[in-house]
């Protein structure tokens, strides 16, 4: 008995000096960040996974998008112990991100001493695993470091259960596939998964315990822990449906691939730039080094080599031979066949990056690296082998020096502009230097230690080279340069009034710039720290239907289509304020300035399309003015004549005086395909004097269009308050781009805010430092009545809001038209508008209560997502919930004064928790089993 108590003291010991010590390396290791005010959450560690750590976690959040299922969302880690636990105290974000690199290590350690007993061996495979170049790259995205944590422990407990069956270990691996999936990364999750059942596998075939029973408990380890995680799976697996990413294509799956030319990163990982504090250049290789990155160190590839040859015949040691192997081909995406196979298979086909997975090939790196040190220590590796591994090694990095000299001198475009060419000069270029003085260290340092592998000193000489062999990539990666200052986490100035403003319309901001965007551009995810309700929402999973409704990118950047006149989305998004950057002017060859944004007015008979009204803008204040400068092209217009008027411009004085100009073809602006071989032959006019030239492409023809540049003089220096353009051509479509107003006797000249084009719908609100706010004067309420509902598909409801007309030529108005898919009866019957109302009464995460009152039925809509999981009650009985004006929500009302409630109660997460709960108690079962038998026999000895 004391001997087994003993034996478990000791056992704790070990576990809180692993956990100790690994601690204490990260933290060190951080320390550049973690004792200097900063954030370890580069990129997208700030944008989205900052925002949503310090944010508390609801079940429909109203502060993103139209409404967003944030706990849906994987990544904000909802139900992830971890993150439920720190979250809790304030200015835990670091520890947090830390943690995984810790438990990363000490479950890696865990597994490896479980296979070798030997501390020095699990600690190469510790240290190797969580300080890997996949690990340090990819620490901006927090979920793919949390979930990469969690499968050495699962793989560990399946070999302990391999070898005698444990309640205890049944729950700890349970709750570790639990984690893996709930820290939120979808791809990883389901990597680390595959890669735990493929363990599970292979190396159960000749199990102690017996395989049939083994391969039943496996599973069930497994079917538990996705059990226990059922309330994130089943609403994620919802989410996942309506998002972007259940539309990829093939192309979209490989993309990130890694390119055959870069393997040669495995052993010189900063040979094409991207390590700032390296001496090295920007990067320069394909897009990009965080996920192109699968450094694992040289001396850990030396040991794993070492320990393959030593034990290649043992399963474990071929189990991780080929895991390196086929993850290093499948990162390679489709420069392999690989790619089409596993493009058609379930869930792995919806991922993309391929080069993700370098995760298994560092985990598999880790393992084999211990087992070649265990060998070295047990005397197994003689002189020989030692020697042949060390000579192989060298002929494969003079293979890749080889391969970086035949690339010397070779030119790569700079992702910002530009060029570089390759430096393969050792003596010049540190990020070839470097791994060739520690791989030649490494080499030396192992013919010392393997003559005495017991020395005290020797093994600690080993650690130190691994420390530096793998910190010589993680140390200068951009976690350091790219950490935030906590102060981020402050709302900037301009965020008190629109909080206050917002609060109380409930109408919404848009970054117009996304996450491209600065603090007072108010970012998505950031915004939502700020509780600034925010059109627009950054993620894998945002919801495909609102992403083309707002024109939204990738990056939550908007579609330059925003500034249409005739386009509905933002209005019927309830978007009160726009935030943009103040675009910088741009100088021609003679010194006149333009803006750099277009306007993007067209007016003329157009190509095929209605008729545009006149553009006109008021400015601000009058600008004292010689001329005018204009950038405009024409569409449809090869029968137009040379020198024929297409358009008069009027300009307004400040003191009310007009002066009339006019716009020809020939001379002011011309046809943009000018230049194309099938219609240049048919020009009735001349070629204008072209601004700039844009690629255009026509069937199979390629050629260069052309925006023009025209100065329209007017009579003497005039104070111009607005400038009219008015439509007088007979064919064709004319746009314009940018306006500038000269004045020639100061030689100065002021570019035309775009938005002030049609100004009718734009007001500039404010000027906050570098941003510019501008307020929608058509942003529709949160909630409104509409008398009338039209039918059509979903297609033709996008192209009606973009374009503000029904197929059937009717100009369309969301205020009085609502477009739905499914037929409702409405007819438009008019209601006295002094007496028709929709008031939001009542606004929370799961809840909205809309008054509304009218002397005819209408269609009420909100401008809020429709999503399944909403109900809606008229009166207190339920009702139907249509989807309206492609993405929004629509309840029918009757005449008369009623009370709409609409809750959200997602079935997705009712079944996901009686899942979950439902494994919470078989798990208990297998706990509480064996302890009433140990208290019954016990029982039975007394008695």
């Amino acid at each position: 008995m004391r001997s087994a108590l003993s034996l478990h003291q000791r056992s704790i010991r070990h576990c809180l000096f692993v956990l100790l010590f690994f601690s204490l390396l990260f933290t060190i290791f951080f320390s550049p960040v973690l004792f200097h005010n900063s954030l370890l959450a580069p990129a997208d560690g700030l944008l989205y996974h900052l925002a949503y750590f310090q944010s508390k976690k609801v079940f429909w959040d109203t502060l993103l998008s139209s409404g967003f299922p944030m706990t849906a969302d994987p990544q904000v880690m909802a139900w992830y112990p971890p993150s439920l636990l720190l979250s809790l105290f304030p200015g835990l974000w670091n520890v947090f991100v830390v943690s995984a690199y810790v438990m990363a290590s000490c479950f890696t350690y865990g597994y490896v001493y479980a296979l070798t007993q030997s501390r020095l061996a699990s600690l190469v495979s510790g240290i190797t695993y969580g300080m890997c170049g996949f690990m340090m790259a990819q620490l901006g995205h927090t979920a793919i470091i949390h979930v990469a944590a969690w499968p050495p422990l699962i793989i560990w407990s399946l070999e302990m259960l391999r070898r005698k069956f444990s309640a205890g270990w049944l729950a700890i691996g349970c709750f570790a596939v639990a984690c893996c999936v709930l820290a939120g990364h979808l791809q990883i999750v389901v990597y680390g998964l595959l890669l735990s059942a493929c363990y599970a596998a292979a190396l159960g075939w000749r199990a102690p315990i017996g395989r049939g029973r083994y391969y039943l408990i496996s599973a069930l380890l497994l079917l538990l822990g996705l059990g226990l995680a059922a309330l994130q799976i089943l609403p994620t697996l919802e989410l996942a449906k309506l998002s972007a990413r259940a539309e990829y294509t093939f192309a979209d799956f490989v993309s990130y691939s890694l390119p055959l030319k870069q393997i040669v990163l495995l052993l010189f990982p900063a040979v094409f730039g991207g390590l700032r504090q390296y001496g090295t250049t920007p990067y320069f290789g394909a897009w990009n080094l965080t996920e192109l990155t699968g450094y694992v160190g040289l001396l850990p590839l030396l040991l794993a080599a070492v320990g393959f040859i030593v034990s290649r015949r043992k399963a474990v040691s071929i189990f991780w031979l080929c895991v390196c192997v086929l993850a290093l081909l499948l990162a390679l995406g489709d420069q392999t066949p690989l790619a089409y196979l596993t493009y058609y298979l379930p869930v792995l086909g919806k991922f993309r990056v391929p080069a993700r997975h370098l995760m298994e090939m560092s985990l598999a790196v880790s393992v084999l690296a211990g087992i070649g040190v265990q060998a070295i220590l047990r005397g197994m590796v003689t002189r020989r082998v030692l020697f042949k591994t060390l000579a192989a090694a060298v002929l494969v990095m003079c293979a890749g020096l080889l391969f970086l000299i035949t690339q010397h001198q070779t030119e790569y475009a700079l992702a910002t502009g530009g060029t570089v060419r390759l430096n393969a000069r050792p003596w010049s270029n540190p990020a070839i230097a470097t791994p060739l003085i520690i791989f030649l260290v490494a080499c030396s340092l192992l013919f010392y230690w393997h003559r005495n592998p017991t020395s005290a000193l020797r093994k600690t000489l080993l650690v130190s080279l691994l420390l530096i062999d793998v910190a010589s990539f993680g140390w200068f990666y951009d976690w350091r340069t790219s950490a935030p200052r906590k102060d981020i986490l402050r709302p900037p100035v301009v965020v008190a009034h629109y909080q206050n403003s917002l609060r109380t319309t409930n109408q919404r901001v848009l970054p117009v710039r996304g996450t491209l965007g600065t603090a007072s551009e108010l970012p998505p995810n950031l915004s939502r720290l700020w509780e600034i309700p925010s059109a627009s929402v950054y993620g894998p999973l945002s919801l495909s239907r609102v992403n083309y409704l707002l024109s939204l990118r990738a990056d939550a950047s908007v579609d330059p289509a925003w500034k249409n006149a005739d386009d509905q989305s933002l209005n019927l998004a309830a978007v009160r304020y726009v935030f943009l950057p103040r675009a910088d002017a741009v100088r021609d060859e003679r010194g006149v300035s333009w803006s750099q944004e277009n306007m993007d007015a067209r007016l003329g008979s157009g190509c095929n399309q209605p008729s545009n009204s006149p553009a006109h803008l008021d400015l601000p204040s009058p600008v004292r003015a010689t001329s005018i400068g204009i950038v405009s092209r024409l569409a449809c217009s090869v029968s137009v004549p040379d020198d024929a008027e297409i358009a008069r411009v009027l300009v307004t004085g400040a003191d009310g005086s007009v002066q009339v100009q006019s716009l020809r073809a020939g001379r002011e602006t011309a046809e943009w395909a000018y230049d194309s071989a099938s219609i240049k032959p048919q020009m009735k006019h001349r070629r204008a004097v072209v601004f700039s030239n844009l690629d255009a492409k026509m069937g199979d023809e390629s050629y260069s269009a052309h925006n023009y540049v025209a100065r329209l003089t007017l009579n003497g220096v005039e104070d111009v308050r607005r400038i009219e353009f008015q439509w007088t051509g007979q064919a064709g479509e004319l746009t314009i781009e940018k306006l500038t107003l000269i004045n020639e006797p100061s030689q100065t000249s002021e570019p035309v805010d775009p938005l002030l084009m049609n100004s009718g719908r734009w007001r500039l609100a404010e000027e906050a430092g570098n941003t510019l706010i501008y307020e929608n004067l058509q942003a529709m309420p949160r909630a409104w009545l509409a008398p009338e509902a039209v039918n059509l598909t979903a297609e033709e409801i996008l192209q009606t809001i973009k374009t503000s007309r029904l197929p059937d030529g009717r100009a369309y108005d969301p205020s009085r038209t609502a477009l739905v898919e499914e037929p409702i009866s409405l007819t438009g019957q008019n209601a006295d508008p002094a007496t028709t109302s929709a008031q939001v009464v009542r606004l929370t995460d799961t809840t909205m209560e809309v008054q509304t009152t009218s002397s005819a039925p209408a269609l009420l809509v909100t401008s809020d997502t429709f999503y399944p999981g909403w109900r809606a009650f008229l009166d207190g009985t339920e009702v139907r919930l249509f989807r309206a004006d492609y993405a929004l929500r629509g309840v029918p009302v009757p005449a008369g004064s009623h009370l709409v409630r609409f809750s959200f109660r997602p079935k997705s997460f009712t079944y996901g928790a009686a899942v979950s709960a439902f494994s919470l108690l078989i798990l208990a079962g297998f706990l509480l089993i064996p302890l009433v038998a140990r208290q019954r026999s016990k029982r039975e000895l007394l008695s």
